[in-house]
């Protein structure tokens, strides 16, 4: 079993294939090389705590879990998102997953930046019609 698809599964507790996630009726998510769907990660997040909500009695792990997947959200589906897809690079995962300490250690404000910069300097290309990112930051 790869790395990666270990470290998923152990910190997250998504099933997941060489192939890619696959949830609990096995259909897999769109995805593609080292890449996981934003979509089909907090739908299947969703959808697991419809049926089974967030008490205060839930476990510590439980809690960690829908914060991580939330945070994937965010990072993924906000701040650092992409106009042509809704993929995640596992770079990313491995940030998000990492440990809360090492996280808050990263510049996420000045990363968000540049990342908006650069696609505003893409978007300046004649061929471009849409900026990715979170341009209500700029």
């Amino acid at each position: 079993m790869p790395g990666w698809v270990h470290f998923i599964h152990s910190v997250l507790g998504v099933k997941v294939s060489v192939k890619g996630c696959v949830d609990a009726t096995d259909r897999m998510p769109p995805m593609r090389k080292h890449q996981v769907s934003i979509t089909w990660l907090t739908k299947y997040f969703r959808d697991h705590y419809e049926s089974h909500p967030l008490t205060e009695e839930s476990p510590e792990d439980e809690k960690e879990r829908y914060a991580r997947v939330y945070l994937i959200g965010m990072i993924g589906g906000v701040f650092f998102s992409k106009k042509s897809s809704n993929l995640l690079s596992y770079g990313w995962l491995r940030i998000i997953i990492g440990s809360w300490e090492e996280m808050g250690e990263y510049s996420w404000a000045s990363a968000c930046l540049a990342m908006n910069y650069h696609n505003l300097c893409n978007a300046s290309l004649k061929a471009v019609r849409e900026v990715g990112s979170a341009m209500f930051i700029v």
